[in-house]
């Protein structure tokens, strides 16, 4: 695993959800879950999933990510689905936190 920012930033995902409110964490987490159901079996899987950045808003980001994060894995044990991933925080840019969902043998493959 690398710690490079850059690396994270031009990885290559299957799908990107940004966060811009928090009216959007519920509708977010609806659309993931669905993308998460139907592509559990890929080997590919993994989304980014980008939270606003901005000064004195690091508390803000994080409850959002907090709840995006528990509403995820409440709407996955709905659906009865158990996905391997792996998780990866970082700072995306100035303007965004960044959260990537992956799965770990992909994750592995990607040495730098």
């Amino acid at each position: 695993m690398t710690t490079n920012p850059d690396f994270y930033r031009t990885l290559k995902v299957s799908k990107t959800f940004q966060v811009i409110s928090a009216h959007d964490i519920s509708n977010i987490v609806t659309q993931l879950a669905n993308y998460i159901e139907k592509n559990s079996s890929m080997d590919d899987l993994s989304v980014r999933i980008l939270l606003p950045r901005e000064a004195g808003s690091g508390s803000r980001a994080q409850k959002w990510g907090l709840s995006l994060r528990s509403g995820l894995i409440l709407a996955l044990k709905r659906k009865r689905i158990r996905p391997s991933l792996r998780e990866v925080r970082y700072v995306h840019d100035d303007r965004h936190y960044g959260w990537i969902l992956i799965d770990p043998r992909l994750f592995d493959n990607l040495r730098v």
